[in-house]
């Protein structure tokens, strides 16, 4: 019988009679190994970074809270009182947050500066109308509410506001230019549009217009046309109303009326102004109303002597 062989190891290739290295397989144990230690310290270290962060938002949120309390401390402290009186709560009522110092960066607001100068509303006015939007100091105030308060008053047609570090606020404001009185009340602005605001006691001075809803800016138009008319032969139109039925009828600063009617309103006033200029303004000294509806020709109502027809050519 033949004895087994036993697995011989050898340090040489069996293919050629070359060592083998090991050294390479003796380094890959030991790094691997410390790969483990670095995993570690990597997931410890990332840990400690969220932990980091987590604590830096805490505080900022709660910075942002005590800065929240305290400027809006009085209407918190209204809403606990008012918790208080429905819960029979005395001690509530009398609850009284502390004033904790404004932060240095969020001052109070020391200036208003007007951008432009004021002519209908005052200084006075709008300083009133701006202190309860203030009162939250520099960066607590909202400009978006700031610009609707001031909007609201109804001489203001438009506003902006504005910061300027670090304590002013800046504000320009677009007042509202009256060209007429509309009605008995109201005034039509630069643009035809209707708009009622207190009386500044200029607005008496302005010519009266009047006419159905929507007619604003046709009735506009027209009083600059019999404007110009009536300038060529030095009257000023005072009054214009266009009635429900379409009818023109104007008066004149000097209290002159004229009726123009629905249809070729200023042919029929251009008709007139030249008859005046041909010498017909002699004849009309103690004219009170003048009817031009007439095809060839108009009635004069005269102060005393009552109606006369003169004819137009």
């Amino acid at each position: 019988m033949s004895a087994k062989k036993r697995p011989t190891f050898s340090a040489y290739s069996s293919s050629e009679n070359v060592p083998v290295d090991f050294g390479p397989i003796r380094a890959g144990g030991r790094v691997g190994g410390n790969s483990v230690d670095v995993d570690n310290e990597s997931r410890e270290s990332t840990a400690k970074s969220k932990r980091g962060r987590v604590f830096i938002v805490a505080v900022a949120l709660l910075g942002c809270l005590a800065i929240a309390v305290n400027h809006y401390r009085g209407i918190i402290a209204d809403r606990i009182a008012m918790m208080g009186d429905q819960l029979n709560l005395p001690e509530w009522r009398s609850l009284n947050l502390p004033d904790m110092p404004r932060p240095t960066i969020n001052r109070e607001i020391s200036t208003v500066r007007f951008a432009s100068p004021l002519d209908k509303v005052t200084e006075t006015e709008i300083r009133e109308m701006l202190a309860p939007y203030t009162e939250s100091g520099f960066l607590g105030a909202d400009v978006q509410d700031l610009r609707d308060e001031l909007q609201s008053n109804p001489w203001i047609s438009r506003a902006s506001v504005r910061r300027v570090w670090p304590d002013i606020l800046e504000l320009s404001l677009q007042e509202e230019q009256p060209v007429a009185r509309w009605g008995a009340s109201a005034l039509i602005n630069i643009d035809g549009e209707i708009f009622e605001a207190p009386a500044r006691g200029e607005e008496q001075s302005l010519p009266m217009m009047s006419g159905p809803e929507g007619s604003e800016e046709l009735v506009q138009e027209m009083y600059m046309s019999f404007q110009q008319m009536l300038g060529a032969i030095g009257k000023s139109l005072g009054q214009l109303a266009l009635s429900d039925r379409g009818s023109w009828t104007l008066t004149t600063d000097e209290g002159l009326v004229i009726k123009l009617g629905r249809t070729e309103a200023e042919q029929r006033l251009a008709r007139f102004t030249r008859l005046y200029q041909q010498g017909l303004s002699e004849r009309l000294v103690q004219a009170e109303a003048i009817d031009l509806r007439y095809a060839n020709g108009f009635s004069v109502s005269n102060k005393e002597t009552g109606d006369a027809s003169v004819a137009s050519r």
